[in-house]
C-alpha cells in the first residue's frame, strides 16, 4: 500500500502516489496478543486480500479464525515437541510438577493450540485427583478433568491470568470454587476449611484475656450488619500478629474472605496471604484529601472487596491518613449498590481492624515538622471518631524466657522502652 498510495491526513483517505516510492512496514505484534498476531502473519503471506474472509480462506476452505488459517498454511508447528516434553517429564515428575510445567508453557506464549496439547496430556496432569478427592469422585474422568483445570486456574491466578484468557481452552465448571470467573475470589477461597477449623480451635485456646476480648469484639462486629472500625493498640510482643492469624482462621474456616494487608512489605510477610495496602487496594502513590483508589465498578478487585467480611491492616500508624480516607471513599462508592446505608458508614459498613503502635514509625513527611507529622497520622482523620480502640498490654515474649532473673531484666527493659515512647522517661533537662 505505501508503495502505490499515500495517506492524506486532511482528506482522511488514500490517494495514488505521484512521485517517489516507499517501503511498507508492519508493526511488531507479540505472540501473546492472539488473533492479532495470526492476522499479521497472514497479511505477510496473502496477496491483495479484499476482506477478512479472504484472508482466512485457504485452498477453498473458509476457516473461522486466523489461527486455524495459519495452521492450515503451515505457519504453525504441530507442537508435538511440547507433548513429548510433558510425556518425558511424567516418568519422574509428580502431577503438580507437570501442571507447573504446563502453566509455564501457557504464560510464555509458546503454545499456539494449547487445547490440543491439553486433550493429550490431561490424564498425566490429573493423576493425583483420585488421591486428593477420592471421597468426592462420582464420575472419575469428568471430575479428574475438572480437578486438573482448577489446579491450573490457581497457578495462572498468580500471574493475573485465567484459562478464560485462552479462548479454546476448557474452563472448570463442576467445582464450587470455579463457579466465579473472578481469579481473586478463587485465590481467597482456596483454603482447606477442615484444617483451618482445627488450627482455629488450637489458637483460640491459647489466647490471653486481652486477646480474647479483641477476638470476641471483632467477630461480633463481623456477625453484625453495620460492621465497625477498630484499632488494636499494642507495642511489639503483645501478640497482635497471633490475633490476626486467629481471626483469619476463624472466618476462612467458615468460607468467608479476609483481606490481610500491611503498610510495609516486611510486615505483610508475617500475615497469612498478606499483601501491602497499596498493592491490594490500588492506592495511589501520591494521595491528597480527595484521592480515591484505582478500583472500578464491576472489576475483580471490586467484587472481592464487596464479598470480603474482614479487612486487617497492620502497622497502620505509619501510613498517611489520606490512604485510609481514599479507601473509605472507594468502599462507600462500591458498596452503595448492596446497601443504601453504606454511603453513611465508615468503609461502607465493612469491619476493618487497624493495628500498630504510635510509639513506632509515624508517617514520613518530607521536610515536614512535628505538626505536619501529627496531622498526617490516622488519629487526625475524620475516621478516628468512628474508631474503637482496643489495647494489648501484656508482653508475651517474657513467657518464653527461662529463668526469673532474665524475665525480670527483660521486663524492666520493656517497661523502660515503653516509658520512652510515652514520654515519661528522662528528666526535664534532657535534650530533645
Amino acid at each position: 500500500m505505501p508503495h502505490y498510495f499515500v495517506w492524506k491526513r486532511k482528506e482522511r483517505e488514500w490517494q495514488p502516489r505521484r512521485c517517489g516510492f516507499a517501503i511498507g512496514r508492519m508493526f511488531y505484534v507479540p505472540p501473546g496478543t492472539g488473533e492479532i498476531f495470526y492476522l499479521r502473519c497472514l497479511l505477510n503471506l496473502v496477496r491483495g486480500p479484499i476482506s477478512f474472509e479472504e484472508i482466512r480462506n485457504v485452498d477453498g476452505i473458509q476457516y473461522s479464525c486466523f489461527r486455524d488459517a495459519c495452521y492450515a498454511r503451515g505457519l504453525i508447528c504441530d507442537e508435538k515437541k511440547y507433548v513429548d516434553a510433558i510425556l518425558e517429564a511424567s516418568h519422574w515428575s509428580t502431577a503438580s510438577a507437570l501442571r507447573r510445567l504446563f502453566e509455564t508453557l501457557l504464560t510464555s506464549n509458546c503454545l499456539r493450540q494449547p487445547e490440543k496439547i491439553w486433550d493429550v496430556v490431561w490424564p498425566l496432569l490429573c493423576e493425583d485427583a483420585e488421591f486428593n478427592q477420592r471421597q468426592e469422585l462420582q464420575n472419575p474422568d469428568d471430575v479428574k478433568k475438572e480437578y486438573g483445570l482448577l489446579e491450573l486456574e490457581k497457578l495462572l491466578s498468580t500471574w493475573s491470568k485465567s484459562l478464560g484468557d485462552y479462548p479454546c481452552m476448557p474452563v472448570p465448571e463442576l467445582s464450587s470454587l470455579a463457579n466465579s470467573h473472578n481469579r481473586l475470589l478463587l485465590e481467597e477461597l482456596s483454603y482447606d476449611c477442615a484444617l483451618l477449623s482445627n488450627e482455629h480451635d488450637d489458637m483460640v485456646a491459647k489466647l490471653t484475656t486481652e486477646q480474647r476480648d479483641v477476638y470476641d469484639t471483632v467477630i461480633g462486629a463481623v456477625s453484625g450488619t453495620t460492621g465497625g472500625l477498630f484499632f488494636v493498640y499494642g507495642y511489639g510482643g503483645t501478640g497482635k500478629t497471633f490475633v490476626w492469624r486467629t481471626l483469619s482462621a476463624a472466618l476462612r474456616s467458615q468460607r468467608k474472605i479476609v483481606l490481610n494487608v500491611a503498610s510495609s512489605g516486611i510486615a505483610s510477610l508475617l500475615m497469612t496471604r498478606g499483601r501491602t495496602a497499596h498493592s491490594r487496594f490500588a492506592i495511589l502513590i501520591i494521595v491528597n484529601e480527595d484521592s480515591t483508589c484505582n478500583i472500578s465498578q464491576g472489576s475483580d478487585l471490586a467484587e472481592l472487596i464487596i464479598k470480603c467480611s474482614l479487612i486487617i491492616w497492620d502497622e497502620a500508624p505509619m501510613m498517611h491518613k489520606h490512604c485510609f480516607e481514599a479507601l473509605d471513599r472507594t468502599m462507600r462508592d462500591l458498596l452503595r449498590f448492596t446497601n443504601p446505608l453504606c454511603p453513611n458508614l465508615p468503609f461502607g459498613g465493612k469491619t476493618v481492624v487497624l493495628g500498630g503502635d504510635f510509639r513506632q514509625i509515624l508517617p514520613v513527611i518530607p521536610r515536614g515538622g512535628r505538626q505536619d507529622i501529627v496531622g498526617a497520622a490516622i488519629n487526625s482523620s475524620y475516621l478516628w471518631a468512628h474508631c474503637t480502640v482496643l489495647r494489648l498490654t501484656q508482653n508475651l515474649r517474657l513467657q518464653s524466657v527461662g529463668t526469673d532473673d532474665e524475665r525480670q531484666e527483660l521486663s524492666t527493659f520493656a517497661n523502660w522502652i515503653a516509658s520512652i515512647g510515652d514520654g515519661e522517661a528522662g528528666g526535664p533537662n534532657d535534650a530533645w
